[in-house]
């Protein structure tokens, strides 16, 4: 009986729908948010991921600027070109941004060594990847790497969402998702954390946060 009541319960956990989800909210110059990890089992709910992880956002006429401070043992990262699936190759993060009154969605990808992408979706149900290599708007990233520690400035140009004819205001209602991958040789598993925490995908966008300019 136990066992059954736990799994009706963790079924009932995962299946929250769009309707009950409610946007956590970034806002440019507060304080940093925490990322969580994401949950597939009752216990991982509201639980820290094992390293942890902030961000800070900022943003002026120009630019936008994410800070995020990690907790990392090690960095481990094979990733040797730009414009790639820097989350498959090791340790990365994964910044999705969307406005609600379009379907398109912008990818950024980086790595501890310095590798960058950025990809264009015109959905996230059309969601492509081109060839490793190619020509791509290009970013700020700044990795300081310490004992113990991944640090990382990103500065992206708001010109990169204006060209799709964007003003980038809160008029626009600017969502978002950040994930970052952390494998570690300390570690069974890679851990996976995001912000918000990633139920039921990370790239769906019913469960982004709203970025508040």
């Amino acid at each position: 009986m136990k066992k059954s009541i736990v799994a009706v319960c963790a079924v009932a956990m995962l299946s929250v729908s769009a309707a009950e989800f409610v946007r956590p909210k970034l806002f440019c110059g507060k304080d940093a948010e925490n990322f969580r990890k994401i949950a597939r089992l009752p216990e991982d709910f509201n639980r820290k991921p094992i390293e942890s992880t902030t961000v800070k956002a900022t943003c002026d006429k120009n630019n936008l600027y994410l800070e995020f401070t990690m907790d990392d043992d090690d960095t481990l990262t094979e990733a040797e070109k730009n414009q790639t699936q820097l989350r498959t190759q090791g340790d990365a993060l994964q910044l999705f941004f969307k406005s609600e009154k379009e379907t398109f969605l912008w990818e950024f990808q980086l790595s501890p060594n310095g590798k960058k992408s950025c990809f264009f979706h015109y959905g996230a149900g059309r969601m492509f990847y081109p060839e490793a290599g190619s020509a791509f708007p290009d970013f700020k990233v700044v990795n300081k790497l310490a004992k113990g520690k991944w640090n990382v400035e990103v500065t992206i140009p708001l010109s990169i969402f204006r060209e799709k004819g964007f003003k980038f205001t809160n008029d626009e209602k600017w969502t978002f998702m950040f994930v970052r991958h952390n494998y570690s040789r300390f570690h069974n598993e890679r851990d996976t954390s995001s912000y918000p925490q990633g139920i039921p995908g990370t790239s769906n966008p019913e469960f982004f946060g709203e970025l508040v300019l």
